[in-house]
């Protein structure tokens, strides 16, 4: 088992899956320290993150002092998924384009990985020193991952100290990936002409778009986000900044894709490109005086909708029953679902609170598909997120 402060690959295994490549080595009286203040200052991050729809590719400087994004691109995610050998060469050749035609300069990326590949749990273990802090992660990894943990790179994020029961203890975020597709990953990028600085979790990412710098969900207060993709959710619970909560949901904007083929009688394709154009929520008052299509498109929509909503819910049931759990009172929504027209008032209406787009006050990218432009694509919030790796520090 490898335990890191940043999901990666270390030594010889970093080796194995960058074969061919040799990395040189310090050596003499230079330390790293002194080479780092040699160095000239870093000012722009690039970062990657490969959806199950779509790859999405961003570029932060900070050269002025305050994060931008001077570069994105997009493109459709190939059919072959990432770990199966078969798609590989589309990822590669996709990974390739988008980076060509992004415009960002960086070959040295963050790269993400979609939840539904990551297996994260909350922990608490008794107050103790860093160095006893991997014998305890390893007993209690393998309580819940059902892979051995020799077979696993695990990530842990120290959330603070808690009180229970009159005992002091270490909250803890676990993240699992399995060792055998982190590889690939690292291949797969090699492949492509990048270097993976590291690999980051969604959920953390998240939680620096939205609450790393000064923005509506750093506020005090409970919120609440989501970032909906395809084919699952992110759900966090932040209070005071701090996080609290984190879940994938297995469930996203493909449910309403999936609907719509049903009502319709379209292929998935069809049905997809039919919910970017035409897709709409309507609300009680639009509703009174639709047309029959508007509301056939209305009713397919939320027929999708109940089960991401039901998802939801049975999520903030749990968070309710944990003992300092505390009240959302808003939240904030992100991911390329979340701009279909409607959403957010049908979402606020649902959720019986203040619902608004995640903002990270980061200008350079723009973003349409709502009922009006808005100033943050949502759909890039997780690739933003992790282009701030080496700029906002974690929780």
């Amino acid at each position: 088992m490898q335990v890191f402060h940043g999901i990666g690959v270390g030594g010889r295994q970093y080796k194995k899956a960058a074969r061919g490549i040799k990395f040189p080595s310090i050596k003499g009286s230079l330390s790293k320290e002194l080479l780092r203040k040699l160095a000239p200052k870093k000012t722009q991050y690039a970062a990657v993150d490969i959806g199950s729809r779509e790859i999405k590719v961003v570029e932060v400087s900070t050269a002025d002092g305050y994060p931008e994004v001077i570069a994105s691109g997009r493109l459709t995610t190939p059919a072959g998924v990432l770990g199966e050998p078969e798609g590989d060469e589309d990822l590669v050749n996709a990974l390739n384009e988008v980076v060509l035609y992004s415009g960002i300069q960086s070959k040295e990326v963050i790269a993400t990985i979609s939840g539904d590949r990551v297996i994260t749990r909350h922990i608490k273990v008794p107050v103790m020193p860093a160095k006893e802090l991997e014998t305890a992660i390893k007993y209690e990894a393998e309580k819940f991952i059902p892979i051995p943990v020799d077979d696993l790179n695990i990530r842990y994020l120290n959330l603070g100290e808690m009180e229970s029961d009159g005992e002091r203890y270490l909250h803890l975020l676990l993240a699992a990936v399995p060792s055998s597709f982190v590889y690939d990953y690292y291949e797969i990028f090699i492949r492509a002409g990048l270097v993976v600085a590291a690999i980051d979790v969604q959920s953390l990412c998240l939680w620096r778009v939205f609450c790393g710098l000064d923005t509506s969900a750093a506020r005090a207060g409970t919120a609440g986000i989501l970032d909906i993709g395809a084919a699952a959710t992110q759900f966090l619970v932040v209070s005071d900044r701090g996080l609290q909560l984190s879940r994938t949901l297995p469930v996203g904007g493909n449910l309403l894709t999936q609907s719509l083929a049903e009502n319709y009688g379209l292929e998935f394709q069809e049905a997809q490109q039919l919910k970017e154009e035409q897709g709409e929520l309507l609300s009680v008052e639009a509703a009174a005086s639709a047309a029959a299509g508007a509301m056939q498109m209305d009713y397919s929509l939320r027929v999708g909708l109940s089960n991401l909503i039901r998802e939801i819910r049975r999520s903030l049931d749990y968070y309710a029953s944990l003992k300092d759990a505390t009240t959302i009172d808003r939240f904030i929504i992100s991911g390329g679902t979340s701009k279909l027209k409607g959403f957010r008032e049908f979402f606020a209406e649902a959720m019986e609170v203040p619902v608004d787009f995640g903002h990270p006050g980061i200008p350079g990218l723009t973003g349409g598909g709502a009922a009006e432009p808005l100033p943050f694509d949502p759909a890039f919030a997780v690739a933003v997120g992790a282009a701030l790796r080496e700029i906002v520090e974690d929780v």
